[in-house]
């Protein structure tokens, strides 16, 4: 069942536009409403206090709709619990948009793919897309990958934990700075599952001596392994074209995922 779930969930994520359907303001609320009342305690508490409800909540549904009709209940809100927690921007739509908006010189490009992506290249330059096609790996796996490896592990619930985590160490409040530790820790083991996902789609051994190098190094290097993983997949140096980068950037997302789940399904089978 959880390949069938993660199955259709990718696909839904791939080939439609679910921005629109995925808002997380109402955590963000909660947060600001309960952070200020546990200010006076340790931020580890402030975070329990935080993230535990939802998940309890989403335990509890999963468990009870189990009993019913087979199960089909629980598939579905499987389905519907891990889309939600996908993006909440479709990574392809957005990379496709930038990448037009840049095609026609529009004056405003450079401004929305900076904070679509968190770049700091203020320029249309190589070096830009350069930067932009390591944002896109990044972006693949906050958005993606990380939520698909928890809920593979853990089921509804982990793929919510990621969400509530990320989430709140993007918040200015008590307790972001330890999320972002966990969210970091989170990230370790599917950050180089990811990174050799890469290696398997793109250029094998480039990408299999940097993941050897640095596949040991600490959480804090998280970002710049699987960026550096990515472009090695690619050999970015040597792609011509503006705007070609990002569109092999994306198709090697796509072969991975697309590996990921072929070895899914082996493990599947096999157990």
């Amino acid at each position: 069942m959880t390949f069938m779930i993660t199955l259709i969930a990718l696909l839904l994520e791939r080939f439609f536009h679910w921005h629109h359907m995925r808002h997380w303001r109402w955590f963000s609320n909660y947060e600001r409403w309960l952070s200020p009342r546990m200010s006076a305690m340790p931020a580890a508490l402030i975070l329990v206090a935080i993230v535990v409800p939802p998940l309890l909540i989403i335990g509890l549904l999963q468990h009870f709709l189990a009993h019913w009709l087979w199960g089909a209940l629980e598939f579905v809100f499987s389905v519907v619990v891990l889309l939600y927690c996908l993006g909440p921007d479709n990574l392809w739509v957005q990379v496709y948009r930038c990448m037009n908006d840049l095609t026609k010189e529009d004056p405003a490009a450079i401004g929305r793919v900076q904070a679509a992506f968190g770049l700091s290249t203020a320029d249309n330059s190589t070096a830009f897309h350069q930067t932009f096609v390591r944002a896109i790996f990044l972006a693949s796996h906050q958005r993606i990958f990380a939520v698909l490896f928890w809920f593979v592990l853990l089921g509804p619930v982990g793929a919510v934990l990621y969400r509530l985590i990320e989430s709140v160490s993007s918040q200015m409040l008590t307790g972001a700075k330890l999320a972002g530790q966990m969210k970091e820790w989170l990230d370790w083991l599917p950050v180089r599952a990811e990174a050799f996902l890469f290696a398997l789609g793109g250029h094998f051994t480039a990408v299999f001596a940097c993941w050897k190098r640095d596949v040991l190094k600490g959480p804090s290097h998280n970002e710049q392994f699987l960026a550096d993983c990515g472009v090695a997949a690619l050999d970015v140096a040597r792609l011509p074209d503006a705007g070609f980068a990002e569109k092999e950037a994306l198709a090697l997302i796509d072969r991975a995922f697309v590996i990921g789940l072929v070895i899914l399904a082996m493990v599947v089978l096999f157990t």
